[in-house]
């Protein structure tokens, strides 16, 4: 194993949604960057996941030289950028790509409608990444509160119990057991729940801040 750390993450956080004039100058070096499907494959798994260009032909199937060619053009589109450096098992720096912007967007129309698109999509991004904050902490809170898992011997003893309450005249049979779907609608997750509706209060929020937003 070597003494080198693998990777060093950038501080650097991606920038707000980007929104591009589909007859710009900008969107042009988008599109020629992305004609290939290689380069769409390229930019949807550094979207995923930053990496380095090995990673990156790993993971795409391709060579290094290509996807290093694509990496160069995908950078000067300004769609990705360097965002820190990893190490290979031989202990030699490489660069790890990371997207330059938390998403791209395509737009037509006015350039009052443009500014509108883009602040819309940076609230809306902002209440998706605390709403998915929010339903992990809650996660983490209910899995340090719960009670523990009964251990083999107690979940032995617990079933020796069950068979002999069951076995006798006038036990009463074990309920059967439901259906996934089936016991998700009578027991839903109350974490599904909160997901569900805070996606739901994010489409409202989205479709008044378009109608009234400025």
């Amino acid at each position: 194993m070597g003494l080198l750390p693998r990777r060093v993450e950038s501080e650097r956080a991606p920038e707000s949604a980007r929104v591009l004039d589909i007859e710009g100058v900008e969107a042009d070096r988008a599109f020629e960057a992305l004609s290939s499907e290689t380069a769409r494959r390229i930019l949807s798994h550094i979207y995923e996941q930053p990496s380095t260009p090995p990673e990156v032909r790993d993971e795409v199937g391709t060579s290094l030289q290509n996807v290093h060619y694509h990496l160069g053009r995908l950078e000067e589109a300004d769609l990705i950028e360097p965002a820190g450096i990893g190490y290979s098992e031989k202990g030699n720096e490489m660069t790890i790509f990371a997207p330059k912007s938390e998403a791209v967007v395509l737009f037509a129309g006015h350039e009052h409608d443009r500014s509108r698109l883009s602040r819309l999509l940076g609230r809306v991004l902002g209440l998706y990444l605390f709403l998915a904050v929010a339903v992990a902490a809650a996660g983490s809170l209910r899995d340090l509160l719960a009670p523990a898992a009964p251990t083999a011997d107690q979940g032995v003893s617990l079933a020796a119990e069950s068979a002999a309450d069951g076995g006798g005249a006038g036990g009463v049979a074990a309920e059967p057991a439901r259906g996934g779907l089936e016991s998700l609608l009578v027991n839903p997750d109350p974490l599904l729940l909160f997901f569900l509706g805070g996606l739901v209060a994010i489409v409202v929020l989205t479709g008044y801040w378009y109608v009234t937003g400025p």
